[in-house]
């Protein structure tokens, strides 16, 4: 048994990608939320209560959540548990055998992920996205719809980059930093910025 942290819209592309590749096992969805999924799955409030009188039954968790500040709290929870995380990889994205990804990491399909790159733990490759060589992705990145990252790029954690996001090679974006949909970026982000347009300028210093 699978159990999924969260029920919204990112739950459903995980729980195609788990009936895909892990057809025998049930999942089971925890949510503070209504949940938002077709039919009729077993839904738990997700407290630390319920994860615990569960935990003996799932042999899997993964978090399904699109915020990367909440699904780190929610990694932080399942791990001061002993929870283990797993990956959620479609059958139909490329992963680079010299490539590594990080335990809850989700590569959805049509992702590309080159050689030599490392993704950390709990971050999302989204859909029809690419990850050149050489990349560096540290926990909790998101990586929008349609993306690209060229080769040998640095993105700290908790970086979210909006769909359609291109971003040229040997560049470093910051820690906790939002780049804006169909941004292109060709110099260094610092942490904790929002950058915007092409090419991506900084709009917002935190």
């Amino acid at each position: 048994m699978i159990g999924i942290i969260g029920a919204g819209g990112h739950a459903k592309v995980i729980t195609d990608i788990f009936q895909l590749t892990c057809p025998h096992h049930r999942l089971v969805y925890f949510t503070s939320s209504p949940a938002q999924l077709e039919g009729t799955p077993t839904t738990f409030s997700d407290s630390l209560d319920s994860l615990q009188s569960e935990a003996s039954t799932i042999t899997g968790w993964h978090i399904a959540i699109g915020s990367p500040s909440i699904r780190k709290h929610k990694a932080d929870q399942l791990t001061a548990q002993h929870l283990s995380l797993i990956t959620a990889i479609h059958p139909k994205s490329v992963i680079a055998k010299s490539s590594v990804i990080g335990a809850g990491s989700s590569i959805m399909a049509g992702a590309v992920v080159n050689p030599s790159s490392t993704i950390g733990e709990n971050c999302i490759i989204n859909t029809s996205s690419s990850i050149d060589h050489d990349c560096s992705i540290a926990s909790y990145v998101n990586i929008g719809p349609g993306s690209h990252v060229a080769g040998n790029v640095q993105i700290e954690s908790l970086s979210d980059l909006g769909a359609g996001t291109i971003v040229i090679p040997n560049i470093r974006i910051g820690k906790g930093c939002v780049i804006g949909a169909g941004s292109v970026v060709i110099t260094d982000i610092p942490d904790d910025c929002t950058a915007v347009g092409v090419p991506a300028k900084v709009i917002v210093r935190e």
